[in-house]
């Protein structure tokens, strides 16, 4: 983070200080430590063989102009383990403006990515993002009425530049429920463009891919903490202008199943291979199934922590992974009018 990101931030938090007493109804302070060790023991192609080892610190300060209107700000801190030259050792801001009522969330600005897209499958955003790029750094918009809600959000990624090109992810992710069934939408359109200078060999990149799935959840209906079965279709365009325009298609399904500190989830692949630069590289193939075994010590109001051990089953062997995570969320009301 530049010098300026600094000073902004440093702004930020002093006018948040300086309006409290003037026209705020509360202050607080919000902490988000997360701690990861997930080592990815992968011999597929388009995969990479490493490990995610490190935490990310999120310290915040919010400040409620009313009960629906709020400012927050503060900073990522994410260090891998092991420091040297060759680890990433990251600073980002935090800092965005939230409206909240009992059907609208909107929020702009640096918003930490776990709040509010946590739930997308990873053939949608790879869970990488959550150790490499915490924020969304743009909008979010989410309406939600009973048993509905839908989300729309544009993420940010590069400003047009001599040497960079303009790059955002616009997403949707929704689910609607009508008793015991359950219908899901989630998808991405990732557009590449050129840089300000004008290069022939530079070509206009979009990626998009949408899931629609249908289906049941019995955790009411069994002695089971929750089981859930859904299957749909998964549609992608991958299109490089004036090069080549390839549309996919595939199967997918899932089944999940959970019993007091242990669950299971497996999830079905079958079709077109599906390029994407920001899902997960194991849907680069036509047929791919994971298995995730997972056991939960640590559960609570504030704290989560698990281990889920996974199988990837692809055409020419398997690959294993193995990951950790913690994540505990401290939450404190300073001061209130």
């Amino acid at each position: 983070m530049n010098l300026s990101t600094y000073r902004a931030l440093i702004y930020l938090l002093l006018l948040i200080s300086s309006i409290q007493n003037a026209c705020s109804q509360e202050l607080g302070t919000k902490i988000d430590f997360f701690g990861y060790a997930d080592n990815r023991e992968y011999k597929a192609p388009y995969t990479i063989d490493k490990t995610f080892f490190g935490t990310t610190l999120s310290p915040k300060i919010y400040l409620k102009l009313d009960q629906q209107h709020r400012l927050v700000g503060g900073v990522h801190y994410n260090q891998d383990f092991g420091i040297s030259s060759q680890n990433k050792s990251r600073l980002n801001p935090i800092a965005y403006y939230n409206f909240n009522s009992d059907k609208i969330d909107f929020g702009i600005g640096f918003i930490p990515r776990h709040e509010k897209l946590k739930n997308i499958p990873r053939l949608i955003l790879s869970d990488t993002l959550l150790y490499d790029r915490p924020n969304l750094e743009g909008m979010y918009f989410k309406y939600s009425k009973n048993k509905m809600n839908q989300l729309i959000f544009i993420d940010w990624l590069s400003k047009q530049g001599s040497k960079t090109r303009e790059r955002f992810i616009v997403g949707i992710s929704g689910i609607y429920k009508f008793g015991k069934v359950y219908f899901a939408n989630d998808g991405t359109l990732y557009h590449n463009a050129l840089t300000s200078t004008e290069n022939p060999n530079e070509h206009i990149q979009d990626n998009a891919v949408l899931t629609l799935r249908l289906g049941l959840d019995f955790s009411k209906h069994t002695t089971l903490d929750s089981l859930t079965i859904d299957a749909g279709t998964v549609l992608g365009y991958d299109r490089l202008r004036s090069e080549y325009t390839k549309k996919s298609k595939a199967f997918i399904s899932n089944i999940h199943l959970a019993h007091k500190q242990f669950f299971i989830h497996n999830t079905l692949y079958l079709g077109d291979a599906i390029n994407l630069p920001y899902g997960d590289s194991f849907y680069h193939r036509d047929k791919y199934n994971r298995l995730d075994l997972g056991w939960i010590p640590f559960r609570g109001k504030h704290i989560d922590g698990k281990f889920t051990a996974s199988f990837h089953f692809r055409e020419g062997g398997m690959d294993n992974q193995q990951a950790f995570t913690l994540r505990y969320l401290f939450d404190q009301s300073l001061w209130k009018k």
